[in-house]
């Protein structure tokens, strides 16, 4: 049994969220994002414990927890033969929906979810009301007056079956326009459909004495000691114990039907069970009752263990520190995984035998909720912890919520949910979830790379900006706070993530959206020069790029403008075995024309590409230059801007550092020009002013407001940012602090089929 997704509907800030689920599934998130809320609803989907009144969402709805289960054939040889045949019914393409409802008036119910028909006369309720206490020919009247429609259907009708399998045959015959998907009571017990379901292990992070779901703290150690029953019940001692087990059952259940044992009940039992029964005919003469006692199983017992533990005073678990009881879990777990991995010893019973038991009793899997697992777990033993549940996930269904980058692997983790709060005006806020299903295999790479390069925080922040190295993470950082308070890159959970190459930017973004996480990007000019088309801008902007690269070349050929590699770039193509190689055939190419042969197109493209550095070097040298006004470049670093790419007018991070900065180093030398830039004012001396042709720095009367570069880029980024991780909305004496703005959403620009600036 694995249970393949659930949906969750108005349950605490869960308004409406649906999550795939995988063996190992991984939720991240912000503090008071539904993380724990998710995994409590699974355990109450399973369970259906009572919950209190502020659980409900809208409180005028029910609260709607639904399970989709993959349900094969060791599953349902757990079911009692005259109780498959019902489940196997509801069973469409090995998949079974549930549906536990906390409705508004308390009750709580398991239903099943099946396509039904809108006409509201085929509700099963009133079905049976026109059905009750009717035999034979006022079966067949009353459903002919009931369904008139379908009067022709009911003529044979003696029995309620038989109506009821007409209902049903009307029912599958109506098209997808007259049914829709309903919440229908089960045709068997919640018992045996429980027999299907994992046992849920939850773990919470942190005891909370007044939620009545959440499990105390000593029944989720006895339970975690109940894994270990399998072990126990093999050893000859407790077979005996385990086989009088066996002999209470019978002692005060009557045999089953099947069976063709005597009765042996107490007779104190029977005699009990005769009295209650004499009692009842009295006010129904129809009626008997039966006692059932369910069977008493090892891991039951262990169920209820207690744990002492003596850390200088001997006293049960809950007294202890929450370290301890962390460090208490994670020895049973791998104590529990060491254990599945040895053989076991048969004892009794040969090879033969044992494949028998074993299909006879399959093993019951479990459900492992584990929320924060690397709490109080210093990195060497959250990763010994993370295999661990890697390894119980084979066998079982896993989930855990985390904040540690530990826990993400693309490797053990199947599926990766994202939960964010969702900030709206006029409604409560809710939590959204986004998930990443990792069996896509470009994605698992994409997932691999990204947390290789320890970039993990950006899965917990709403917006992030890519920069190229060290230094830009250490200047934009002090730059930004420096021009404003605000401009916080910490305190407002931005992270800068260092990429690997421009060649990365187009897969970052991709990636990080796929979260919708807004994704911002900080270049260094020589990307208008190469590696433009590896960034994922709008056809408009491509446009423009043309425009301007036209322009340079203009420019270089007018100017006769040497883009010579010096020593140090020279250096650099020497050390590629790709410019070697190149190297090598322009030698056989002018052979080749040494010998009077005329070379083909592609053969002046291969001498062409061998100089390629040359052309870079001389667009570069023209678009940092100041002798040149060149009207295409302000206009595409304005577009590129509305596309959340901010590419530096000036070259590198370093041409913007104050003259004479020293530095071993590029980390130091950062860190040097950061000291001599130490307020506002030294800072805007030194930026350039962004050239105004779209108008972005004009106020709201139109007039024109100058600002430098970096004001613009940061400006942009920090705008509409969501309130700073960790800071709760707070209203002190009716001045509120809240702030509910949506989050910034990147749009490129509209006007991609609108004639460019150059072309007005």
């Amino acid at each position: 049994m694995l249970l393949n997704s659930i949906k969750i509907e108005n349950y605490r800030g869960l308004r409406d969220v649906y999550l795939p689920l995988s063996r190992f599934v991984c939720i991240v998130g912000e503090n008071n994002s539904g993380k724990s809320s998710t995994l409590l609803a699974l355990s109450l989907f399973i369970t259906g414990s009572k919950i209190n009144k502020t659980d409900y969402y809208d409180s005028k709805k029910s609260i709607r927890i639904e399970a989709e289960l993959n349900i094969d054939e060791s599953d349902l040889s757990k079911v009692k033969d005259e109780e498959k045949n019902k489940i196997l019914e509801i069973i469409i393409d090995n998949k079974l929906t549930l549906v536990r409802r906390y409705e508004v008036d308390g009750s709580i119910n398991l239903c099943y979810k099946k396509l039904m028909p809108l006409d509201e006369r085929f509700d099963e309720s009133k079905i049976a009301e026109i059905l009750r206490g009717k035999k034979g020919n006022d079966i067949k009247i009353a459903m002919t007056n009931y369904l008139p429609q379908w009067k022709d259907s009911f003529e044979e009708v003696k029995t309620q079956m038989d109506a009821r399998k007409i209902v049903y045959s009307i029912i599958e015959d109506m098209s997808s326009s007259q049914r829709e998907e309903k919440d229908i009571k089960l045709p068997i017990s919640e018992s045996t459909i429980k027999t299907l379901l994992p046992d849920p292990y939850y773990i919470q992070a942190v005891k909370d004495i007044s939620d009545d779901v959440k499990t105390k703290e000593s029944a989720t150690f006895g339970k975690i000691i109940s894994l270990f029953h399998k072990e126990i019940e093999g050893s000859e001692p407790v077979k005996d114990i385990v086989e009088s087990f066996g002999k209470i059952t019978t002692l005060f259940n009557r045999p089953d039907i099947e069976e063709s044992r005597p009765d042996e009940r107490l007779k104190e039992v029977k005699e009990i069970e005769k009295l209650v029964s004499a009692y009842l005919k009295e006010n129904f003469p129809n009626s008997s009752i039966e006692f059932y006692i369910p069977p008493i199983e090892l891991k039951d017992l262990l169920s209820t263990a207690q744990i002492y533990v003596d850390d200088g005073t001997r006293g049960l678990i809950d007294s202890k520190g929450d370290g301890l009881k962390r460090a208490v879990t994670f020895s049973l777990l791998r104590s529990y995984v060491e254990m599945k991995g040895r053989p076991k010893l048969l004892n009794s019973l040969d090879n033969e035998e044992s494949e028998s038991k074993k299909e006879e009793n399959p093993p019951q899997r479990h459900l492992f909720l584990f929320e924060e697992p690397e709490l109080y777990l210093h990195p060497a033993a959250q990763k010994i912890l993370f295999d661990t549940l890697s390894i119980i996930s084979e066998s079982n269904q896993v989930l855990v919520t985390t904040h540690s980058p530990i826990f993400f692997s693309s490797t053990s983790t199947n599926t990766f949910v994202k939960m964010k709060k969702v900030y709206e005006s006029n409604t409560k806020p809710y939590s959204d979830s986004i998930c990443i299903d990792l069996h896509n295999n470009t994605t698992k790479d994409l997932f691999q790379l990204i947390c290789y390069e320890n970039n993990c925080a950006a899965f917990f922040a709403n917006k992030v900006v890519l920069v190229e190295g060290d230094s830009d993470v250490y200047f934009f950082n002090h730059v930004a706070k420096t021009l404003n308070n605000d401009w916080d890159f910490n305190r407002k959970n931005i992270p800068l993530i260092k990429i690997n190459g421009k060649g990365s930017v187009q897969r970052y973004r991709k990636f990080f959206n796929s979260f919708e996480i807004d994704v911002h990007a900080i270049l260094d000019l020589d990307i208008l020069v190469g590696g433009f088309s590896k960034i994922g801008v709008s056809e408009r902007t491509n446009s423009i790029h043309s425009q301007l690269i036209n322009e340079v070349d203009d420019i270089a050929v007018d100017q006769n403008i040497d883009g010579s590699p010096n020593k140090d770039e020279i250096k650099a193509l020497i050390e590629k075995y790709t410019w070697r190689q190149r190297y090598q055939r322009l030698k056989e190419l002018c052979e080749m024309l040494s010998l009077g042969n005329i070379p083909s197109e592609n053969e002046i493209r291969e001498i062409k590409l061998l100089f390629e550095i040359e052309e870079k070097n001389t667009r570069k040298q023209i678009l940092q230059s100041e002798d040149y006004k060149i009207i295409s470049k302000d206009v595409l670093l304005s577009s590129l801007r509305d596309e959340n790419i901010y590419v530096l007018s000036k070259g590198t991070v370093e041409d913007y550092y104050p003259p004479w900065v020293y530095g071993e180093d590029k980390p130091s030398k950062a860190i040097n020009a950061c000291a001599l830039l130490p307020d506002r004012e030294s800072v805007l001396k030194i930026f350039p002013l962004v050239n105004n042709h779209q108008n972005e720095n004009q106020d709201d009367e139109g007039q024109k407001n100058e600002k430098t570069e970096f004001e613009v880029i940061f400006g942009k980024i920090f705008e509409t940012t969501q309130p700073p991780i960790n800071e709760p909305n707070i209203s002190i004496s009716g001045i509120s602090t809240e702030n509910q703005a949506p989050a910034y959403q990147p749009q490129l620009s509209s006007e991609a089929s609108q004639p460019s600036v150059l072309e007005k």
